[in-house]
This record gives structure tokens, C-alpha cells and sequence, in this order.
């Protein structure tokens, strides 16, 4: 599948990867650009993010940009903002056909030159971003933050995380906070783009059919970049022992409970171990097969819906459950009953099997798609740098029990959070 890889340092902090591959008869450009997970630009970050493809000094509005990708074969620009860990990440992604199935030879050049004017060129007057266009977005991200609050399986993830994490920046959201989006001004804005490209640690992956040096030598004469001392994002800590299992109770106006458990893994996502804690989280709750839905919903009838995830870059472990009112404490004792149970070896070989069969089956399908890709690739920079698919394949191949149950170990209850009915007391 991959033909070829190239990897170049452009500027400091400026990181080029060039993947080929014939798989794909498009070619999708990624442009990562990593900044530390702050209050202070969380939010001018996440309203940057809706405004950097809006216009540039070539084309003035929307529609223009609409009709130059229409021009260039129904090319696609996307951006928005994702919490990897404590980083927060702005991308900005633009796919394109491949020049090999399409008659022309400059489209690379021209989606080159569409990228570096978004982020080096855009319309600005007397210094800042169109007020009109700022208003309207400023507006379309509060009420996204405000309407996180009624989705209310999320909402319980997030104030699980905010209580769990209260003292560390993955406390924060991605999409900032509706008092700090409020006071953004059309300068800070173009202040902060301006810092972005010129101080961010930058990576610029390209995916799919191409000639790896005529797209190198395209990138280096058009992706001009004014840059000054990086902002280097450290690590995150994602070793913790909690003392004591902490507990938030949320009223709100429902009728059916909604119940998360935070748990820490003290695993990083770089562990030799760690796709071991992967088998053992779809064991547990990652599908209609895991423990959690057969023992707890369905045997137990005790929730509506359950299942967990793994936060990767934080290496937490959240369980997330609906259930009725009255059983939280039955829910929480036989939900942490199967997780212990996974790390007493208490599962069968089918159940094991079962689950890297589909860790496997992730994993094969991570490349059908560009976008799944990109984001996958991506995802290994930040870790060893080894991103052979076919290697991690025969890795989870060799998976054994024990070493799930290694991997387990490390697992303790932090937080649990609660969301009841207005009239419940929440025990």
C-alpha cells in the first residue's frame, strides 16, 4: 500500500511527511499545527479554526473560494480544532484528485498556494479579520459550546473529566469557553494566526498518488512561512494514584440517569504493552460482545446503553452508562466488578479472541480511507514514529491473556460523576 515515504525538515519546528501510495486515487494535504492546551488561546484558537478558511487576499469571500475548488475538480478544504492529550491541535485539510486522473498539471501548485494563503495571506482590513465574518462565527461557536451541555452522554464525559482532571490542562474543552469567545476581537484574532504559524510546531502530511520530489520542490517554493522561536508543547503527566475516589453529582432535567466512571491506566500510548490495553478495553466495553453489555445490560438489565474508550494521549479509561435513577450504586459496583475481572484473568479465550479479532479488524480498516489515515499517521508521530500497519497487525497477532492482564493492572477508579433527575439526590 505504501510506495514510498519522505520525510523533510522545512523550517525549525516545520516538519514535512510525504507518504505515497497508489491505494488512493486522491491526494489529501494535512496541515497540523500544535498548540499548548491553555486557557488563555483555547478559545481564539477554536474561533480561529472557523475563520481561516473563510477568505484571503486573492479571494474575497466564501463563494469565491467555493468556486475556485469547484475549479480545481471539487476539491475539499476542511479546519476545526481536536484535543490530542494537552495539545491542542488546529487542522486544516484540503483533498484534491490525483493529477494522474485529471487533466491538468498544476492542481498540487494551486492547492499548495490556496493552503499558504489561508494561513500567511488571509483577507485582512487595517490589521484584523472582517468584523462581519467574526461576529457570525463568534456567534456559531457559542452556541456549539453552549448546546454541549444538552447532549447529556458527552455532558457526563466532560464533567467526569473536569472533576478528574481538575488540576491538569485536559481539563479544558477544545472548543474554549462562551465568556472568553465573547471578548475576542477581530485583531486578536490576526494576532493570533500570525503566532500560530510563525511559533507552532508545525507538521505537513501528504497522502496518495504523487511523485514525492516534484510535491517536495512544490511545497518548499510556495509554503513560505515567517518563523520565530517555537512553542514547544511538553508531554503530558499521565501517571496518577489517586488517593480516593472522588464523586460530582449533576442535577439536570431528565429522566433517565447518566452515569461515567474515570478511571486512570497509567499506561503512555507508547508502551510496548499498549495495544494490550486495547484488547482489553474492547473486552470490556467496546461492542455488543464486551462484558459491560452482555453482563451489565443484558444480563443485569441494568442500563440502557454502556460502553468505554480509552483517551489515548491521556491514557484514561471512561465508562459511560444510562441507567435508571435508582441503581448508580448497583451500576458502579458490577461495572467495576468487570473490569476487575479482566484484571484477574476472568475471561474466557473466546471473549479474548473476540476482541483482537476486532482490534485487528480496526486496524486493517484504518487505511481504506485518506482521512482515517492521515489521522492515524499523524497520531504515530506523536509517539515512536513506527507506523507500519502490517507490523501492529502481527503485533496484536501475538497478543497473549497475560499480557492483557498485565496491561490492566496498572488501572485504579478516579473520578466518578453523576447526572440525575431534578428531584433526585443522586444516591
Amino acid at each position: 500500500m505504501i510506495n514510498q515515504i519522505q520525510d523533510l525538515t522545512l523550517y525549525p519546528g516545520v516538519e514535512l511527511h510525504l507518504v505515497k501510495s497508489n491505494k488512493f486515487k486522491t491526494v489529501l494535504f494535512g496541515i497540523y499545527m500544535k498548540r499548548p492546551l491553555t486557557r488563555d488561546e483555547v478559545s481564539l484558537n477554536a474561533l480561529l479554526s472557523r475563520v481561516i478558511d473563510q477568505a484571503t487576499y486573492k479571494f474575497n469571500d466564501t463563494q469565491e473560494i467555493s468556486k475556485e475548488l469547484d475549479m480545481m475538480y471539487g476539491s475539499v478544504i476542511v479546519t476545526d480544532v481536536h484535543k490530542y492529550g494537552e495539545r491542542q491541535m488546529l487542522q486544516l485539510k484540503m483533498q484534491t484528485p490525483s493529477e494522474k486522473y485529471v487533466d491538468s498539471k498544476n492542481l498540487y501548485e494551486s492547492a499548495i498556494q490556496l493552503i499558504s494563503d489561508f494561513l500567511t495571506r488571509p483577507k485582512l482590513i487595517n490589521g484584523a479579520f472582517d468584523e462581519e465574518i467574526i461576529s457570525l462565527e463568534k456567534e456559531a461557536l457559542i452556541a456549539e459550546i453552549q448546546a454541549r451541555r444538552d447532549h447529556k452522554d458527552e455532558w457526563v464525559i466532560t464533567t467526569c473529566v473536569e472533576s478528574m482532571c481538575s488540576e491538569e490542562p485536559f481539563m479544558i474543552h477544545e472548543f474554549g469557553y462562551v465568556e472568553d469567545v465573547k471578548k475576542i476581537t477581530a485583531v486578536d484574532l490576526a494576532m493570533q494566526l500570525e503566532r500560530v504559524v510563525s511559533t507552532s510546531e508545525i507538521d505537513i502530511c501528504v497522502i496518495g498518488d504523487f511523485e514525492i520530489e516534484p510535491m517536495a520542490k512544490l511545497i518548499k517554493e510556495n509554503m513560505i512561512l515567517n518563523r520565530k522561536e517555537v512553542t514547544v508543547v511538553p508531554r503530558e503527566r499521565i501517571y496518577f494514584r489517586p488517593e480516593s475516589v472522588k464523586t460530582v453529582i449533576e442535577k439536570h432535567n431528565i429522566t433517565q440517569g447518566k452515569l461515567c466512571l474515570g478511571l486512570r491506566t497509567n499506561m503512555s500510548f507508547d508502551a510496548p504493552n499498549y495495544q494490550s490495553l486495547m484488547i482489553g478495553n474492547i473486552m470490556l466495553g467496546g461492542g455488543g460482545s464486551s462484558k459491560l453489555f452482555r453482563n451489565v445490560r443484558e444480563k443485569a438489565g441494568m442500563c440502557y446503553s454502556i460502553y468505554s474508550r480509552i483517551e489515548k494521549f491521556k491514557s484514561l479509561l471512561m465508562i459511560y452508562a444510562g441507567i435508571d435513577m435508582n441503581r448508580f450504586d448497583e451500576a458502579e459496583a458490577l461495572i467495576m466488578k468487570e473490569v476487575n475481572d479482566i484484571k484477574n484473568g476472568n475471561f474466557s479465550d473466546v471473549e479474548f479472541e473476540t476482541a483482537k479479532t476486532s482490534l485487528i479488524s480496526n486496524l486493517r480498516s484504518i487505511s481504506d480511507y485518506p482521512n482515517s489515515f492521515i489521522n492515524y499517521y499523524y497520531g504515530i508521530l506523536q509517539t515512536t514514529g513506527d507506523f507500519d500497519i502490517e507490523k501492529r497487525i502481527e503485533e496484536a497477532k501475538q497478543i497473549s491473556r497475560e499480557s492483557v492482564i498485565e496491561a490492566f493492572q496498572g488501572i485504579q477508579l478516579d473520578t466518578i460523576a453523576r447526572l440525575v433527575g431534578e428531584a433526585e439526590d443522586g444516591n
